[in-house]
């Protein structure tokens, strides 16, 4: 991570001298369209068969993937799908238009390599959210998941079954740290039941559930028991983010959910919870402050079988993904482990020594 990038020496400078969500949004802009993004494609694509990963029902080419949030429409995937990712995660999409919360709702900390933000789930709503993925264009090897919010479970499988169609498999979104009107509901065991039965009944392709992070013990073993949930019937995947809400007077809320490298240790923790409670019935992934090629092996050797990013994006540029790719697998060499694959042999048994650990 020595030799800086074009991007870090340059471009993130200026960029930073400008509104943290001014720059977010003049970044997305610029990835509304597939040029120049498609020249840059084959070198920005690690193809190592070494990198492949499953993710319960859905194969990727890597495990390096975008974190909702960072497209919350799917607009900007016609360069997002050119820079080498395994998967891109887009929303939170809602059935209905939702403006977020007041301005300003992103700032950044350059120390920490991290950021903060209160958006609140802004969208432009179902429709038009269903009119851009059908805009994206021709197939590069990047798998598109839809993450998906809503109030109620009605409202979710009507989401679930206008937008499965349109990409590779759907995130049960079950609730955003900044949405104001959102207390939980869907983390009760029985709302979560009831989700599942609906989305068993409709599903054409994978299904994942990110479930909110927790603090406190009893947080801890709700998240855990519905991971138990969704493994018994039959989800794909479980993510559980490594954030945590920090207060800061510079965003409209005065509190945030933080993202970046001061993450990376509560997510590592989150994960080897998750990994003991699935005991390899249900694929997991990791979300929080990965950056480089060894936090990936780390979090990898774990237990998880791919990773979400968003923050590493801000801070390392559009060849993030990339880098880290050939970093995870100058560090598989090292360790001399032969491909993604010889991490999974026995996840049971893995878990088993992660609780004894």
């Amino acid at each position: 991570m020595t030799d800086r990038t074009f991007y870090e020496r340059f471009l993130r400078p200026a960029l930073f001298r400008l509104p943290g969500e001014v720059a977010h949004d003049l970044g997305k802009l610029t990835l509304r369209t597939s040029l120049p993004w498609r020249w840059m494609g084959r070198r920005l694509r690690i193809a190592d068969p070494r990198l492949r990963t499953q993710v319960g029902g859905l194969a990727l080419d890597n495990p390096i993937g975008v974190s909702a949030g960072l497209d919350k429409n799917a607009a900007a995937l016609p360069g997002l799908m050119h820079l080498g990712f395994g998967a891109i995660t887009v929303g939170s999409i809602l059935p209905e238009r939702r403006p977020g919360n007041p301005k300003p709702r992103l700032i950044r900390y350059p120390e920490q390599e991290s950021m903060l933000n209160c958006y609140g789930l802004p969208s432009v709503g179902l429709a038009a959210g269903i009119a851009n993925l059908r805009r994206r264009r021709a197939p590069t090897g990047t798998m598109v998941i839809a993450n998906i919010d809503a109030p109620t479970v009605a409202l979710y499988l009507r989401s679930f079954e206008a937008i499965q169609d349109h990409v590779d498999a759907i995130e049960l979104g079950l609730q955003c740290p900044n949405n104001r009107d959102d207390s939980g509901e869907m983390h009760e065991p029985r709302n979560f039941e009831r989700l599942l039965q609906g989305v068993a009944a409709i599903k054409r392709k994978p299904v994942f559930v990110k479930m909110g992070f927790y603090v406190s013990d009893a947080e801890r073993q709700n998240r855990l028991g519905l991971v138990e949930m969704a493994a018994r019937h039959g989800l794909d995947a479980v993510v559980i983010p490594g954030i945590y809400k920090k207060e800061d007077p510079a965003v409209s809320l005065g509190i945030g959910a933080t993202s970046g490298r001061v993450t990376f240790a509560r997510n590592l923790a989150t994960v080897k919870d998750v990994v003991a409670a699935a005991r390899g019935r249900i694929a997991v992934k990791s979300n929080g402050g990965v950056f480089s090629g060894a936090d990936a092996l780390t979090v990898l050797s774990a237990g998880a079988v791919a990773i979400d990013i968003l923050t590493a994006i801000v801070y390392r540029g559009w060849e993030v993904a990339a880098r880290i790719n050939r970093e995870l697998l100058e560090a598989m060499d090292r360790e001399r482990i032969p491909d993604l694959a010889a991490l999974r042999l026995a996840p049971a048994r893995r878990a088993d020594a992660l609780v004894a650990a």
